[in-house]
């Protein structure tokens, strides 16, 4: 395991030297890509789906639309518009904090449901293996009544 981890990292830390990536996000900047983690209400995955668009210089909006499996009797449909705040730390690595709107639909075993509103906040860090490719790691929390909870998670996203 410790050898296929140390290959892993060797090879993106190969394609980040040699690479043409831009240093961070630029205004008109999109991208669409798939983030997937873990959920802290639940102890479970979620997966989802998410675009970024830059709207100027060191401020994206970031929509999302994912799902929490079920576990402990719980899983959710999850809703969020983020604002990322991207500043460039190095070469091809970018680091942002984040605040937005959350909402989540939580259906527990038995029949129970939970619709809530709330907000997040949190950090990411951005790693653009190319120019058109970038790897994100992002933690969040979502505060709101009675279902608030955490969501660490890594997503790939085509940047065009």
């Amino acid at each position: 395991m410790k050898k296929s981890l140390k290959i892993v990292c060797g090879l993106l830390g190969a394609v980040a030297l040699l690479a043409p990536v831009k240093a961070q996000a630029q205004k008109g900047e999109k991208s669409l890509g798939l983030i997937g983690g873990f959920s802290t209400y639940n102890n479970g995955g979620y997966m989802g789906v998410d675009f970024q668009y830059t709207i100027v210089n060191h401020v994206r909006l970031a929509p999302d639309i994912a799902y929490s499996f079920r576990n402990d009797g719980k899983s959710a449909f999850i809703l969020d518009v983020d604002l990322h705040f991207p500043f460039k730390i190095a070469k091809g690595f970018g680091v942002y904090p984040l605040v937005g709107f959350a909402f989540n639909n939580w259906s527990y075993a038995g029949g129970g449901h939970a619709s809530r509103a709330g907000g997040n906040f949190g950090a990411g860090f951005d790693f653009y293996l190319t120019s058109n490719l970038k790897l994100t790691l992002q933690g969040k929390y979502s505060v709101m009544n009675d279902t608030s909870g955490g969501f660490i998670g890594m997503g790939i996203g085509y940047v065009f």
